[in-house]
């Protein structure tokens, strides 16, 4: 892959986690601890798991695969802002 198509993909779904941050927030409000914040991630992660291991062999395509691996960056993403200096 080249640099010019890794930057257009890496910016096409930065837009997408940021979407899935929006909808989450929207959906549950914000974590209420880094424990709650951890927990989540670790269902995310799990769905992913499955999904590669077992998901993506049922169906025969990938694309459970990248919803989960979205929502898990958008659930990192979530964990990492709750201890951020909020931004200037």
């Amino acid at each position: 892959m080249n640099k010019t198509l890794r930057r257009y993909m890496a910016s096409t779904m930065a837009e997408e986690v940021k979407q899935e941050i929006d909808r989450t927030e929207e959906a549950y409000g914000p974590f209420h601890s880094l424990h709650e914040g951890l927990a989540v991630l670790r269902e995310e992660y799990q769905e992913l798991e499955h999904e590669i291991f077992w998901g993506h062999r049922e169906s025969g395509n990938t694309d459970g695969v990248r919803q989960e691996a979205i929502q898990v960056a958008a659930m990192a993403m979530r964990l990492a802002m709750m201890i951020s200096p909020v931004p200037y």
